[in-house]
């Protein structure tokens, strides 16, 4: 008989079976270092794939629902596809901010300019922001426009002539004013309403305001202005008068007033401003539409002297405007340059 060692002697021969659960259960330094650096491959990965998979987990859910805890198995290593009812657009341009709206990082954005209400008027300008909302408008819209001669906003100085240069209006009319004017007086049929009610309202307060001057028709102020030139040259004649096609009174929306109670002396003459009527309209014209239109001051803009007898309808809404902002050129009133003389 073979003689066996004693370590051979205390190990039976396995089994298969026996042998695989043995290999199973106790563990083997080379497999311990395998599994190890395999977990941390897979710890390292599931790192990485975080922010792709569904990014950080809130630190505060919100108030009513379960905090979601990371689970412990392993992460996948790619990424599910989203589903139909989510496309997936990051390559789609964020859209534009609205004009005049706040920006979403809280700047502000420059506010849009009103629209425009008013042809001609510069944009931002007090007749421009009289008109935006419409209140005050013509159910005419053509004549919202400073160009138009048969608009009661017609603008005429020394660099805004009359287009045509020998305009007519079409609507003159002889106001009822009563006796006592001495000049026959023609406005158009507006003008002329306004400046019964605005007579009869002096009158109430006891103020005679007569009408010395109304319509010129073109060939009527180029008679006025050649005889100005003749007397007393072209400077000064150009610092009193319009030339023909570049005057007001072309409009028939202007006259010259006088007073009845003062005598002839201070007709046409600065004298006029400290009358009663003088006094009366430079405080009440603008409620019935008229302002002084060639005030003291105001040479370098309107080009002529003080006229405190020139009145000039505009209509009760940008007449009150004026007065109530302190305005008193119809050129600022606009926003357009000064006339202080022809180009």
């Amino acid at each position: 008989m073979q003689l066996v060692g004693f370590h051979q002697a205390r190990r039976p021969r396995l089994s298969p079976g026996a042998k695989l659960r043995r290999e199973l259960s106790l563990p083997r330094p080379g497999g311990v270092m395998v599994s190890l650096v395999g977990a941390a491959l897979v710890f390292g990965g599931a790192l990485a794939l975080a922010p792709e998979v569904g990014g950080p987990l809130p630190a505060d859910p919100t108030p009513g629902t379960t905090a979601v805890q990371p689970s412990s198995a392993p992460l996948p290593t790619t990424v599910p596809a989203a589903p139909p009812s989510a496309p997936v657009t990051a390559a789609s341009p964020a859209p534009s901010p609205i004009p005049g709206a706040l920006a979403a990082s809280g700047g502000s954005a420059t506010p849009l300019p009103p629209p425009a209400a008013v042809t001609g008027a510069a944009p931002g300008s007090a007749l421009q922001q009289l008109f935006a909302t419409g209140t005050a408008a013509p159910k005419d819209k053509a004549l919202l426009d400073v160009g138009n001669p048969a608009s009661p906003l017609v603008l005429v100085n020394k660099r805004n002539p009359l287009q045509p240069l020998n305009y007519v209006p079409t609507d003159l009319v002889a106001p009822e004013l009563g006796g006592g004017n001495g000049a026959e007086v023609l406005l158009r049929s507006e003008a002329a309403a306004a400046v019964e009610r605005m007579i009869a309202a002096a009158a109430a307060e006891n103020v005679h305001i007569t009408v010395k001057s109304s319509y010129r028709s073109y060939a009527k102020q180029l008679e006025l202005y050649n005889g100005y030139v003749a007397d007393k040259g072209v400077q000064a004649a150009d610092s009193t008068s319009a030339r023909a096609g570049f005057s007001e009174h072309q409009t028939g929306l202007a006259l010259d007033i006088g007073d009845a109670d003062a005598g002839p002396d201070c007709d046409f003459n600065s004298c006029f401003a400290g009358t009663a009527a003088g006094q009366w309209v430079a405080a009440h014209a603008a409620d019935h539409g008229f302002v002084v239109r060639y005030q003291p001051g105001g040479e370098t803009v309107t080009g002529y002297l003080p006229e405190p007898w020139h009145l000039r309808y505009l209509g009760a809404a940008v007449a009150q405007d004026m007065r109530a902002r302190g305005i008193d050129s119809y050129e600022r009133f606009a926003g357009l340059p000064g006339a202080p003389d022809y180009k």
